[in-house]
C-alpha cells in the first residue's frame, strides 16, 4: 500500500487517497481526526519568525524529545517540530506548554524514512492532524492554568475509588495524588516513555475507537496492573514505582487495553457524560469560572449517577421501543442495586418496584444517622462492621462477592450528610467496590420516571398480601409486560442479566436462588426462563444434589394430602440440613402443596407416594413474598431459619398466580384458626397452684421420707410415655445437680406406693379440677403436666431449666436455623406453639413485603 494520488477538493486543497489495495495509517488518522475535509495548508502559509515568549523552552523540548531515534537527531527535524510548534502557538493563541513536543513527534514520524511510504505525508498534514488531535483528545493545553487536567485528576481518583477502592485508599493514606505520576499519561496519551512504533498501533486503536474519553480508564488500567508491587511498597518507594508504569510490549498493550475495555463497560454512563462535558468539552470559559467548577467538582467527593441512568436500569425498555441513551441493553454486564435510605414510612408510600429499603434511622438509632438531634452527650457513629452486617442482611452474603452488582444510595435532597457518611463508610473504611450516589436524591429519580411514564409503586397503609390485596395499576401490567420481553431477551446473554430481573437477584442472592436463564460454573443441567416456559422438572428440589437419595425421607398417605387443601407445585428450592450449598435454579420437582391439621406439607410425588420434602406447623411461617417479575413463584420464610432472611420454601404453582393468592390467604386462615384454638385454650387452662400450697407439698414430702431415687425405680404412667418421647440417654451416674432437679421437677414416691397425705391432697385438688370419670381431655392432660412440677406459669426456676437441659438433647445449630419437619425435626407440642403465641401477642397475619 502507498499513497500515490491527492483528491483536490472545491477550495483547491488536496485530500489523501488510498489505493483499492487496502488503507494506510496516514489515511484512517485523516478520516478520524479531519474527516473529509482537504489539507488547510496553514503550516506552509505561515511564515512568522520564531519568536514566542518561551521560545527557548519549545527549541529545548525539541532537542530532548525522542533523542534516541536517529530520526528526530536531525537539525533538519528538530527545526521542522520547533516551527511547527511555534506555528500552533500563534494561529491557536496559546502559549507554549510542554508535552506539546511528544504529541507531535508522532505526526513527524508519518515522515520518517523507516515508516512505510513516508514520502507521501506532507508537512500541511502532519500540522492537521496535530492540531486537529490536541483539540479533541487532548484539549488540556488551551488552559493556562490546566484546569481540565485538574478535573481529568479528580475524575481519574473517582474512577479508581469506584472499581479499587484499596488502591484509592492506599493512595490517600500514603499522601500519593494523580499528578505525581498521570500527567504525561493525560497530556501526551501516552505517548511519552513509549516506543514509538508501539505507541503509533496504540494511537491507531485510540482513533479507531474514537472515545477521547477512553485514556481514564486505561489509566486506571495500567495502575491495577502493577496492584501486588504497589500494595506492598513502602512510602517512599510508591513515587517511582509509579512513575516507571507504562506499556513497553505488545503484551503489555493487549492486556491493559482489555482491562480497560472491562472497566468501560461496568462504568455508569454517567461518568462518561460528565467527563466529556467537563474535561474534553469544558463549557466554562475564564479561569475563574474553571476554578469554581474545579472547587465544586472536588467537594462532591462521591461517585455521582445521574437520575436518568437510575430509571433506567430500574424499568426495562418497553416493547418496540428504541433505547434512550441512558437505558441499558439486554446484554448489560452490571445490574443496580438501589438501596433506598429514606424512612420506612416514606418507603411503603412511595417507591421504584427495584427499590430495596435500607432505613439507617431504624438500625442505628443512637448515631447521628437517625436524624435525631443530640442535646448532650458523645454521638455515636455505627462501627463499619456493623453497616455491613446490616447490608448482608438487606442484599444477603453473596452480595459482597458479586463483581456484576453496583449499589446505589438513595435518599431525600436533604439527607445529603447521611448519604455522604454511609458512602465514606461502605468505600472508604470497608473498600467496597461499585458504589455510587443517586445525583438529585429519590426526589430527582422520581420525577424522572414520573416524566416517562412509568410505575411507581403507591401503597396504602396495611396494605399486604396474605390479609390485604392491593389493585394493579394500568402502568404497573405494562411493566410487567415489559418485564417478561427483558427476561426472554436476557435468556440469550449467556450469564448476562438484564436489569429488569435486578431485583429478583437482590433478594434470592442470599437463598443462593440463581435468577432464570441463568447457569451454575461447572453444570450442563437445562434451564429455562419465566419468559418462556415453566420450569424444568427433575426428581429433586432445585437446589439437592443430583445423587440425593430420596427413600431417607418420610412418607405421607397421598389420599389423605389430596383430600385437604392442596396446589400443584415445583419445588425450585426446599432448605434441608443435609443440603447446605444452594446451587437452586429453574428447575425442580413436581410436588403437591397442602394444608393439613394446622401444618404445611410439601411432599413430591414419586411413583404414586407422598415423599415429605418439608412439614411445619403453619404457626412458623413468617411470611409469604412473590415477585413482580414472577408471579407464580412464592417465597415462604419460616421463623427459625436465620430470622427470615432467606426462604426455606421457593415454589413455582403450576397454574398460574391466582394460586399464590389462593395458598396465602388458606395460610392465613389456617393461621388464625390454630392461634384462636391456643388462645382459647389458655383461657379454659387451670391456674397453677399458690407458693403456700408447693411449699407445703415439699414438707409433706420430706416427713414421708421420699427420696429421688424411689421415684426414678416406680415413674408414673405419663412419665414413662413422655420418656418414650424423648431420645435415650447415655446411660451414665447422674450428678448430684442433676438428682436435685429431678427430685425437684418429679413428684417422689416411695417404694410401697404410699397413700398421699392429707397436704398432698389438698395441693392436688386445688391445682386440679374434678371431672367425671371419663378419658381425661387433652386441656386436662396438660394441665396436669403443668401442676405437677409444682411451679408458677410465669417463670421455670434455674433448676428446672437445667433438668429440661439435660434431659432433652440440644438441636444442632444447623437444625435449628433450618426449622423444617422431616425425619429429623418433630412438630412443636401444643405447649411451644402456645408459648409461642403468648410471646407473640395476637396472632399476625403473614405480610408480604413490598415488591423490591
Amino acid at each position: 500500500m502507498r499513497w500515490q494520488t491527492r483528491e483536490t477538493e472545491k477550495d483547491g486543497s488536496e485530500l489523501p487517497t488510498e489505493e483499492s489495495s487496502g488503507s494506510g495509517r496516514l489515511y484512517s488518522w485523516w478520516r478520524r481526526l479531519i474527516g473529509h475535509k482537504g489539507s488547510s495548508g496553514s503550516f506552509s502559509r505561515w511564515h512568522g519568525s520564531l519568536d514566542e515568549p518561551n521560545q527557548r523552552v519549545i527549541r529545548a523540548d525539541c532537542e530532548r524529545t525522542r533523542a534516541d531515534m536517529e530520526y528526530f537527531r536531525q537539525p533538519l527535524v528538530r527545526d521542522k517540530m520547533e516551527a511547527m510548534l511555534t506555528c500552533w502557538c500563534r494561529t491557536q493563541k496559546e502559549r507554549y506548554k510542554q508535552g506539546l513536543n511528544e504529541v507531535l513527534a508522532l505526526f513527524l514520524y508519518l515522515q520518517a524514512p523507516e515508516h512505510p511510504h513516508a514520502a507521501a505525508c506532507t508537512d500541511d498534514e502532519v500540522f492537521d492532524l496535530f492540531t486537529a488531535f490536541v483539540k479533541d483528545y487532548s484539549p488540556f493545553f488551551s488552559s493556562e492554568e490546566f484546569v481540565p487536567l485538574q478535573c481529568a485528576f479528580i475524575f481519574f481518583r473517582r474512577l479508581l475509588l469506584y472499581h479499587r477502592p484499596d488502591l484509592h485508599n492506599l493512595f490517600v493514606e500514603k499522601g500519593v495524588t494523580p499528578d505525581m505520576f498521570c500527567m504525561p499519561w493525560f497530556l501526551t496519551l501516552f505517548a511519552s516513555k513509549t516506543p514509538m512504533r508501539l505507541a503509533m498501533q496504540l494511537w491507531d486503536r485510540h482513533l479507531e475507537r474514537g472515545e477521547p474519553h477512553f485514556f481514564l480508564f486505561l489509566a486506571a488500567a495500567v495502575v491495577t496492573s502493577a496492584e501486588k508491587e504497589i500494595l506492598q511498597a513502602e512510602r517512599s518507594a510508591l513515587p517511582e514505582i509509579l512513575t516507571s508504569l507504562g506499556m513497553y510490549s505488545r503484551e503489555d498493550m493487549e492486556g491493559m487495553w482489555s482491562s480497560a475495555e472491562n472497566l468501560l463497560m461496568q462504568t455508569p454512563a454517567t461518568f462518561v457524560r460528565r467527563v466529556r462535558r467537563i474535561v474534553l468539552q469544558p463549557e466554562v470559559k475564564g479561569p475563574e469560572e474553571g476554578h469554581k467548577q474545579l472547587e465544586r467538582l472536588e467537594k462532591e467527593g462521591v461517585f455521582f449517577i445521574l437520575a436518568e441512568e437510575v430509571v433506567g436500569h430500574c424499568y426495562p425498555a418497553r416493547p418496540g421501543e428504541a433505547l434512550k441513551p441512558w437505558q441499558p441493553s439486554a446484554s448489560c454486564p452490571w445490574r443496580l442495586l438501589l438501596l433506598d435510605l429514606r424512612p420506612a414510612a416514606d418507603f411503603e408510600a412511595t417507591r421504584l418496584p427495584a427499590a430495596v429499603h435500607f432505613d439507617v434511622a431504624q438500625l442505628f438509632p443512637q448515631s447521628a444517622w437517625s436524624g435525631r438531634k443530640l442535646l448532650w452527650g458523645k454521638e455515636s457513629e455505627p462501627q463499619p462492621s456493623q453497616v455491613l452486617a446490616a447490608l448482608k442482611a438487606t442484599l444477603g452474603e453473596n452480595w459482597v462477592c458479586d463483581s456484576q452488582a453496583h449499589l446505589c444510595l438513595l435518599g431525600r435532597s436533604e439527607e445529603s450528610l447521611l448519604l455522604r457518611a454511609l458512602y465514606i463508610v461502605l468505600t472508604k473504611d470497608l473498600s467496597l467496590r461499585h458504589v455510587s450516589v443517586a445525583n438529585g436524591g429519590f426526589e430527582a429519580v422520581m420525577k424522572c420516571a414520573q416524566k416517562h411514564n412509568y410505575d411507581i409503586i403507591e401503597s396504602q397503609p396495611e396494605n399486604g398480601m396474605l390479609d390485604r390485596h392491593p389493585l394493579p395499576s394500568s402502568a404497573s401490567v405494562a411493566a410487567e409486560g415489559a418485564a417478561a420481553a427483558a427476561a426472554a431477551a436476557a435468556e440469550g446473554a449467556a450469564q448476562k442479566l438484564s436489569s429488569v430481573l435486578s431485583s429478583l437477584k437482590r433478594v434470592t442472592a442470599g437463598a443462593g436462588v440463581r435468577l432464570p436463564g441463568s447457569q451454575s460454573p461447572g453444570s450442563d443441567e437445562p434451564r429455562s426462563s419465566p419468559g418462556l416456559g415453566p420450569p424444568t422438572l427433575l426428581a429433586r428440589p432445585g437446589n439437592w444434589p443430583a445423587d440425593f437419595d430420596m427413600s431417607q425421607l418420610p412418607r405421607r398417605n397421598y389420599q389423605e394430602l389430596m383430600a385437604s387443601q392442596h396446589w400443584s407445585c415445583v419445588a425450585l428450592l426446599v432448605r434441608r440440613p443435609s443440603c447446605p450449598e444452594l446451587q437452586g435454579s429453574w428447575q425442580g420437582c413436581s410436588c403437591i402443596l397442602s394444608l393439613l391439621m394446622g401444618k404445611v406439607v410439601c411432599a413430591a410425588v414419586l411413583q404414586e407416594e407422598a415423599v415429605v420434602l418439608a412439614e411445619f406447623s403453619v404457626l412458623q411461617v413468617a411470611k409469604v413474598t412473590t415477585k413482580k417479575n414472577l408471579p407464580q413463584t412464592a417465597y415462604c420464610h419460616i421463623q427459625d431459619n436465620a430470622k427470615q432472611a432467606e426462604p426455606a420454601l421457593v415454589l413455582y404453582f403450576s397454574h398460574g398466580a391466582e394460586q399464590v393468592s389462593s395458598f396465602a390467604s388458606a395460610l392465613k386462615d389456617a393461621r388464625q384458626s390454630k392461634a384462636a384454638r391456643l388462645r382459647g385454650y389458655e383461657q379454659s387452662r387451670p391456674l397453677a397452684p399458690p407458693a403456700a400450697a408447693k411449699e407445703a407439698v415439699a414438707v409433706a414430702l420430706a416427713a414421708e421420707g421420699c427420696n429421688e431415687r424411689d421415684a426414678a425405680e416406680e415413674p408414673s404412667e405419663r412419665q414413662e410415655q413422655e420418656a418414650e418421647a424423648v431420645p435415650a440417654q447415655v446411660a451414665e451416674e447422674p450428678t448430684e445437680q442433676q438428682e436435685q432437679a429431678v427430685a425437684e421437677a418429679v413428684p417422689c414416691h416411695s417404694a410401697e406406693e404410699q397413700e398421699p397425705t392429707e397436704q398432698q391432697e389438698q395441693a392436688v385438688a386445688e391445682a386440679v379440677p374434678c371431672h367425671s370419670a371419663e378419658e381425661p381431655t387433652e386441656q386436662q392432660e396438660q394441665a396436669v403436666a403443668e401442676a405437677v412440677p409444682a411451679q408458677t406459669a410465669e417463670e421455670p426456676t434455674e433448676q428446672q431449666e437445667q433438668a429440661v437441659a439435660e434431659a432433652v438433647p440440644a438441636q444442632t445449630a444447623e437444625e435449628q436455623e433450618n426449622g423444617l419437619a422431616t425425619e429429623d425435626v418433630q412438630e412443636p407440642s401444643e405447649q411451644q406453639e402456645h408459648a409461642a403465641v403468648a410471646e407473640a401477642g395476637p396472632a399476625q397475619a403473614v405480610e408480604e413485603p413490598s415488591t423490591k
